[in-house]
Parts: C-alpha cells; structure tokens; sequence
C-alpha cells in the first residue's frame, strides 16, 4: 500500500463514521418516533454506542448474546424487586454490589452495561409505584434491546464498515488486564457517586424525576469525566438542551415529519464531525447529542404540554451533571486526605 493510500484511509473511514453516525441516529430516531412503542424514545440513544467512534457492526452471535444478557438481567431485577423491596437491608445491598459489579467489570462493554444499568436504576423506583408498572417496564426494555440491535444492524447493512478492528481490541484486552487496579479504583468512584442518588430515589421515591436518576449512572460511567471536566460537560449537555429547546420551537412552526428528520440529520452531522475528530472533547459531544437525542424524542412523542417538558428534562439533565461535579470533587477530597494521612501516617490504612 503507498503512503498517500496509507494517508487517506483514516480520513476516509473518519468519513464513513460520521456519516453513518449521524444518518443512522436519525434513521433510527425517525423509525422511533414513527411507530411510537413504549421507551421508544431510548432507542437511538442506546444505538450511539453502537455506531459511535470505535464500535464496529455487532455479530449474530454478539447480538443474540447481548439481547439474552440483558433480559436476563432485567428480570432478575423484576425478581428482585418483587420478593426483596420490602426487605430494605437486603435489597440495598443486593443493589449495591450489583451496581459495583457493573461498575468493576471488564467482561462487559459498553452497551451492555448502559442497559443493565438502566434497568437496574430504574427497577426498584418503579417497583415502589405498582410492581405491574416495574413489569411492564420489564418487557418494554427488552423489546427495546431487541429493536436496537434489529436497527443497528439494518445501519451496518446500509452502511457498512470494512475496517479491521482485531488488532485494536487485542491491544484493548492486553491494556484492560493491566490495569485492575485502575479499575477497582473507578468502581469505587463511581458507586460513591451513583449508590447515595439511588438511596435518595429509592427512600423518597422520585419516581417524576428519573432522568436525574438516569443521567447520574450514564454520567459517571464515562472514562473522561472527572471533576475537572465538570464545567465543560455542563456546556456540552446544555447545548445539547438549548438545541433540542429550538429544534422543538421550530417544529411546532414546520411541524412536519420530513422537516423533523432533515432538522435531526444537520444537527447529526454538526455532532458527528466533533465526534469522530479525536479531540479529547469528543465524548462531550456525543453526550450532548444524547441529551438532544433524549429531550427531542419525549417532546415529540409527549402530549401538548411538551413544550414545558422540554424545560423540566433540561433542568433535571442539568441537576444530573451538577450533582455528579459535586460527588466527584468530594471524592477526590477524601482520596487525597486519605493519601496523604497515609503519607505521614503510614499505620494510618490500618487504623
């Protein structure tokens, strides 16, 4: 292969990325909104990490392995609520140590822990509703992994990516089994910021405010946020709201469905491009195309009063990011009081 070949491959499957990117999101978005099923409005959320930078078309076997994985999840965690939502000690601390596995593992990937971590999030909250309703949110969330991986990959159909991924996952492996203290390290950051939240939820029962709920776990699973990225996050998931506030403002002037994907496909592609640049603010922006992705999917498939909604589920989303800036910079007060009482104490660890 020459080296003007060897130049023009990246930037050609850069290409390919943002396009299918943004024109699988809004394919999958426009099915969603056509049809209307119950939770439909995850769907093209949940497909991002599937055709996002680095993800490739899941195999049959993938699939099928990740549809059954996380219904079996979702009904353990139907069971669970079930039986144990009574029994508070042993509920929370089945709960816990399930969201610190999710957090810890490595086995896992990344669309997989999202959904099981939605699940496991919302269950117990909605089971505290009527158990009929944690029920039925049960089998909507299946058929809803069901439909994603059916519409990820009629994308990889239409679009498909011929990149070699083998060599980049063995370096994956090799660095991920490096790297277990790192990672025991991170669940335990995250399980500080995610267990209080869903203790607040479960004891108070703010089931009207689950998208803060969500967004915390969604949130605090992403590698590059840290405390020090708080404000830019805020930035990113705030433009992301703005941008779903005036989509919808225009829509209810062109409110045409034509007109709607056209207006999610320019916006795709604006998002894309940052996306699949490499920047270290990439994933910023990925985040804020979710947070369009989600608001402009509810109001759309919302009654007549989604105008106002539109505000609350910023707000709540903005509440989301704040709270997780302030349970990671008190993280990082502990550890670094911690460390350097072991410094100058070192029986201090014993104590």
């Amino acid at each position: 292969m020459s080296d003007r070949q060897l130049a023009y491959k990246p930037k050609e499957i850069r290409q390919k990325g943002i396009f299918r990117y943004a024109v699988g999101s809004t394919l999958i978005m426009g099915i969603a909104m056509t049809y209307a099923w119950n939770l439909s409005f995850i769907t093209p959320i949940l497909a991002l990490s599937f055709i996002g930078p680095d993800a490739k078309c899941p195999s049959a076997k993938t699939g099928i392995s990740f549809v059954l994985l996380i219904s079996i999840t979702t009904f353990l965690g139907f069971v669970v609520s079930k039986y144990f939502i009574d029994k508070q000690a042993v509920f929370i601390l089945i709960i816990g140590l399930s969201l610190f596995y999710i957090f810890y593992s490595e086995k896992l990937k990344g669309p997989v822990k999202t959904f099981m971590l939605i699940s496991l999030l919302l269950m117990p909250v909605l089971s505290m509703q009527h158990i009929a309703v944690a029920y039925m949110f049960n089998v909507y969330f299946i058929i809803g992994a069901v439909i994603t991986i059916l519409l990820v990959w009629v994308v990889y159909l239409i679009l498909p990516d011929k990149t070699e991924h083998a060599k980049d996952i063995e370096v994956a492996n090799k660095k991920n089994n490096s790297a277990n203290n790192e990672s025991l390290d991170k669940a335990i950051q995250t399980s500080f910021v995610v267990f209080p939240i869903v203790l607040l939820f479960f004891y108070f029962g703010w089931s009207g405010s689950l998208i803060i709920l969500m967004f915390v776990g969604l949130l605090s699973m992403n590698p590059s946020f840290n405390a020090k990225a708080g404000f830019v996050l805020i930035v990113g998931n705030l433009t992301g709201g703005v941008l779903a506030i005036i989509a919808y403002e225009i829509l209810t002037l062109v409110p045409h469905f034509t007109f709607f994907i056209l207006l999610t496909l320019g916006i795709g592609l604006l998002m894309a491009k940052q996306v699949f640049s490499g920047n270290k603010t990439a994933p910023l922006y990925g985040m804020a195309y979710s947070t369009f992705l989600l608001i402009i999917g509810q109001a759309t498939t919302s009654t007549s009063d989604a105008g106002e909604k539109v505000w609350i589920r910023v707000i709540q989303i903005m509440i989301a990011v704040l709270y997780v800036v302030i349970a990671l910079n008190v993280y990082d007060a502990f550890k670094v009081y911690y460390q350097n009482r072991k410094k100058k104490n070192p029986s201090f660890k014993n104590n």
